[in-house]
């Protein structure tokens, strides 16, 4: 008798398969990324080393300068080194940065109590060195003093201090950056720096000037303010003028920031239709310089194919608006076109024009008082036939102005009107409608 013997086979099935490459891909997965946040973690720290290493060069390089060549080109004060360095080291580029400021120390007295003729007792050094190749890593800052080698001498220079506040609040504005240039002196300057959280910078030994100071201050969410030289604004005194520093004694100038704001300006039809490419002056009451005014805001704009404008930064104040477009009626009722900027005001302001064309008609209902009324009832007659009729707005037409009533397309005729309104008394009267525009104003009383 034959006996067959039957051989398994041992494997693994598909789905063991499947399940033992997924627990693989994930140990995998997991061994890479703390591979790649190791990697990231040395690298970062090899920069922040090599940053390190550099910021001590460069203290080295300022330590080993003679003092008075310790000082930024083009800044006060004035020396060899460059604000602004790119500086290859490992591999990678770093941007350096360097800002150096006299410092006016108290042991001898300071130039704000007159008892130090010679304020410029050291210099501080500032670097913040930045890698935007290097990847995660934050900029670091880094300080030193450098102090003089031999004893003081009376400075031949000035000292110029800047105060800075928040013009709502009178409250002295931390962070301010305050933009400092002077081309009438040799070698001239071009220097930039924040005010401190006393909204104070202090400039020591600034080189002696008259009225060629130039300072520009701005924040984020603020307004700019600027100084000008006399003369500068024509024959009207500048407001904030070009500070004169003189030897041996300390000058000091403080500016007002105000908040900003967008405005946004459309132009549209009583239909809430934009009408565009409307030319419009803007002008603030804030001046610049006085005697005469000279206003800080007064421009000319157009609000484009949309019919809209966006005016952007504009300081909280008080504009008032022109239509320069003589071929367009501003419709509305009253008597200024002041628009109000700040903190409650909205952004967007509409103005609902009309054409000044043959056959257009503008009718304006108000009260006794002067007050405009809604929903009044305007009827056109040529003779006992009715031709027109519209209601003073808003109404219907949710831009049509309040109290006000445009007709279009009319014949050249003389009509009846008649104008009623629940509570008051109807009014009648006779209107010779030519071939050009018109405006007629009616008054209701009860």
């Amino acid at each position: 008798m034959c006996k067959i013997k039957s051989h398994k086979k041992s494997g693994f099935t598909l789905v063991e398969a499947l399940v033992g490459t997924a627990v693989f891909m994930i140990l995998a997965m997991s061994v890479y990324q703390t591979y790649t946040t190791v990697l990231n973690a040395v690298s970062n720290s090899r920069a922040k080393i090599t940053a390190t290493a550099l910021a001590n060069e460069q203290f080295e390089i300022a330590r080993n300068l003679p003092y008075a060549e310790v000082g930024t080109v083009g800044g006060v004060p004035n020396g060899k080194i460059p604000a602004i360095q790119n500086l290859t080291r490992d591999g990678k580029e770093f941007k350096v940065i360097t800002t150096i400021r006299s410092i006016d120390d108290s042991f001898d007295g300071t130039i704000a109590s007159t008892t130090d003729l010679s304020p410029a007792d050291y210099k501080l050094s500032e670097l913040e060195i930045s890698c935007a190749s290097c990847k995660k890593f934050t900029p670091i800052t880094f300080t030193g003093n450098i102090g003089p080698r031999d004893l003081e001498s009376s400075s031949t220079n000035g000292s110029l201090f800047i105060r800075v506040f928040d013009a709502s609040s009178t409250m002295p504005l931390s962070n301010a950056t305050v933009q400092i240039t002077n081309t009438e002196i040799y070698p001239s300057l071009s220097t930039t720096d924040v005010t401190n959280n006393d909204g104070l910078l202090q400039i020591v030994d600034a080189p002696p000037a008259v009225d060629s100071y130039y300072i520009t201050i701005s924040k984020d969410g603020y307004s700019t303010e600027k100084s000008y030289k006399t003369g500068e604004l024509g024959t009207s005194t500048p407001v904030n003028q070009n500070p004169t520093v003189v030897v041996r004694q300390l000058t000091q100038i403080s500016y007002f920031l105000n908040y900003v704001k967008d405005l946004i300006i459309k132009t549209q039809d009583e239909n809430c239709e934009a009408i565009p490419n409307i030319d419009l002056t803007l002008k603030g009451t804030r001046v610049i310089g006085i005697e005469p005014d000279v206003l800080k805001y007064n421009a000319t704009s157009t609000t484009g194919d949309s019919g809209e404008i966006i005016i952007p930064d504009l300081d909280y104040d008080t504009y008032s608006l022109t239509i320069n477009n003589p071929e367009y009626a501003l419709l509305g009722t009253a008597t200024s076109t002041d628009i109000v900027l700040n903190a409650s005001s909205t952004e967007e302001t509409k103005f609902t024009l009309a054409e000044k064309v043959a056959g257009n008609l503008l009718v304006t209902v108000k009260d006794s008082t002067g007050l405009p009324i809604s929903d009044a009832n305007i009827e056109l007659l040529i003779g006992a036939t009715s031709t027109a009729m519209e209601v003073t707005g808003p109404g219907a037409k949710i831009c049509r102005p309040e109290g006000q009533a445009l007709f279009t397309g009319l014949l050249p005729e003389n009509y009846n009107i008649i104008v009623s309104k629940t509570d008051y008394i109807n009014y009648t009267g006779t209107l010779d409608l030519g071939v050009v525009w018109q405006e007629k104003e009616i008054i209701l009383n009860q």
